[in-house]
């Protein structure tokens, strides 16, 4: 809901007052609504949006119709020499409460200051920008009175509106602020005195417009001149112009440099300093010098034989070849001495990580990979793995992930997806290593390795019946040829950190399948004399020496029987095999004779 206030060509003006919208309600108005220039009065606060900015200052719209001008020197009590900071600081829209100093119905305009005194506001340009201030010029003048006392009075005057465009501050006449701004950062500042006698107004007398002049004669106190280096010429041409308008009878004016300084106690002591430390240095120069003459022939012979045996010392250091390097300076002496060797290269990182230096542990890894030839396969790979165990310690997923595309490219990389997954699995990260192999199964579905060292990572983690699933999806991957051996393999695992019942059960489905695979019999054995019982064993040698063989592997099976009687057995038992193996002889005697 609002209230038109006008439609004119097709403008609508609007307003949200609730003074308008509700006008029963007679609500207290917070600003008093302007509609014509006798609504403003002198010294009156208003508030309004900021609606430009120009050179000759902003200006402060008050209603639609009225616009109000604020002067650069009453936007702010600091100096801005750049007006841009007024338009980062008071964009267009802004809403301010301004101060009303002087209204001229005839042109109708309105003069305004946002300063904090005038206003009661903070300041519109924050204390932080650390900018100076405007000083206020005190100015003393003597009024006689005609016979009565004389009595001071003082009088204080703005001149902030020429400073803006020329850069002239006035400040006030006191030595202490005329210190600070003449020591200020990367402007040079000069400081002219001026010493006037003061104007006497009789009491009675009507005071007289004061006219400015090019040499500003009225003036007293300090006026302070900021310029550029740039404008250094232009200020000694004006100098030279004013003094030649001043007075006959008017004192020059004091020029004080940039070496001035203001306590005569600080210059002193600086030149004393000075002097002080000529004289130390002075005598330390001669001091070195009588040392030096003071020396003779022997002690120079003696100071050469030290530094003779320390050189000895060094050398005999360097050439000993079980010292171990202590400073990466050993370290590159090293490398270049066998620039292909990846222990040393593997050394020379871990010499970095012991000092926390990563940065460097890679920059070595890196230096390694540019220097070890490319004949060196396993050597290179050596590194590629260093680097992937660094990356996964102190580096990221996304670092780790980048050198493990390099290894790939540079290497085999069915053995860097086999060393990352023992990097993850060692490392306790368990949810990657998985995700890594089913990458690895579905990429080298053909590699019986691959599928070995899934089931071993699985029978780790206690997964028994994802391996026993895992030996049927190998056994349709993997040609046929390779079936016994994975069996076997898995069989292993089993006995080791599986079921051991499961484990047997697929030596005995293998070798009933496959009688005469005396390897499988030899492995078969070596496990159950390791993990089975006695009984067990004596029933596989049994079954063994009852095959039909070759009869060197039958002499094989029966020499091991026998040293296993020997080692576990008892007299009778070595006798009992010693019985079977002439039996089996003479068996085989007669069916030759045969």
């Amino acid at each position: 809901r609002c209230y038109i206030l006008s439609n004119e060509n097709g403008k609508i003006q609007l307003s949200l007052r609730q003074s308008r919208l509700n006008p029963k309600l007679n609500s207290k108005v917070g600003d008093i609504e302007i509609t014509s220039i006798k609504d403003i009065k002198k010294g009156q606060l208003v508030r309004g949006y900021v609606k430009s900015i120009t050179p000759s200052g902003v200006f402060f719209g008050l209603s639609t119709s009225l616009l109000g001008r604020i002067l650069f020197q009453n936007v702010s009590p600091y100096f801005v020499q750049k007006h841009s900071l007024y338009e980062k600081y008071l964009p267009e829209g802004k809403l301010l409460t301004a101060k009303v100093l002087g209204v001229n119905r005839k042109e109708k305009h309105i003069e305004l200051s946002l300063l904090p005194e005038d206003t009661g506001m903070p300041s519109v340009l924050p204390e932080s920008l650390g900018l100076p201030h405007y000083g206020a010029e005190e100015v003393k003048r003597e009024a006689d009175d005609e016979g009565k006392k004389e009595e001071p009075k003082l009088k204080t005057k703005r001149r902030r509106g020429n400073s803006e465009r020329t850069g002239k501050i006035p400040v006030s006449g006191q030595k202490d602020e005329a210190e600070n701004l003449y020591r200020l950062g990367k402007k040079k500042i000069k400081l002219h005195w001026g010493f006037q006698r003061s104007e006497t107004i009789p009491f009675e007398a009507k005071p007289k417009k004061r006219k400015i002049c090019p040499a500003e004669e009225n003036d007293s106190g300090i006026e302070v001149y900021y310029r550029e280096e740039d404008e250094d010429d232009q200020e000694e041409e004006a100098a030279k112009k004013k003094s030649k308008l001043r007075k006959p009878g008017e004192a020059p004016r004091l020029q004080v440099s940039m070496g001035f300084t203001w306590d005569e106690d600080n210059a002193m002591d600086i030149a004393v300093l000075d002097q002080k430390e000529e004289s130390s240095e002075s005598e330390e120069e001669e001091d070195m010098q009588s040392k030096i003459k003071k020396q003779t022939k022997k002690e120079k012979e003696l100071e050469k034989q030290k530094k003779e045996k320390e050189l000895c010392k060094v050398e005999a250091a360097l050439m000993d070849p079980n010292r171990q390097p202590q400073s990466a300076d050993d370290f590159d002496r090293l490398v270049l001495g066998s620039p292909n060797s990846s222990i040393l290269w593997l050394q020379y990182m871990a010499f970095h990580l012991q000092a926390t230096e990563i940065e460097k542990a890679r920059a070595v890894a890196e230096r390694a990979l540019k220097t070890i030839s490319f004949r060196e396969e396993q050597e290179k790979l050596n590194v590629w793995v260093a680097l992937l165990n660094l990356e996964n310690m102190y580096g990221t997923e996304e670092t780790l992930m980048k050198v493990f595309e390099r290894a790939v490219q540079y290497n085999e990389p069915l053995k860097v997806f086999q060393h990352l997954c023992d990097i993850y699995a060692s490392s306790e990260k368990y949810k990657q290593a998985e995700e890594l192999y089913h990458t690895m199964l579905k990429r080298f579905r053909q590699e019986k390795s691959v599928w070995l060292k899934y089931a071993s990572f699985l029978l780790k983690q206690g997964q028994t019946e994802a391996t026993h699933r895992l030996l049927e999806r190998a056994l349709k991957a993997l040609p046929t040829k390779e079936h016994v051996d994975v069996i076997s393999r898995f069989a292993q695992l089993e006995f080791h950190s599986g079921d051991t019942e499961h484990a047997k059960a697929l030596f005995e489905s293998t070798l009933s399948s496959y009688p005469k695979r005396t390897d499988i019999w030899s492995i078969y054995m070596d496990i159950m004399i390791k993990h089975g019982s006695q009984k067990e064993v004596r029933d596989i040698f049994e079954r063994v020496i009852h095959l039909s063989l070759a009869p060197k592997k039958m002499k094989f099976f029966f020499k091991r029987y026998l040293d296993y009687e020997k080692k576990f057995g008892t007299a009778e038992s070595v006798l009992a095999v010693k019985r079977a193996a002439l039996e089996y002889v003479e068996t085989k005697s007669s069916l030759a004779d045969t």
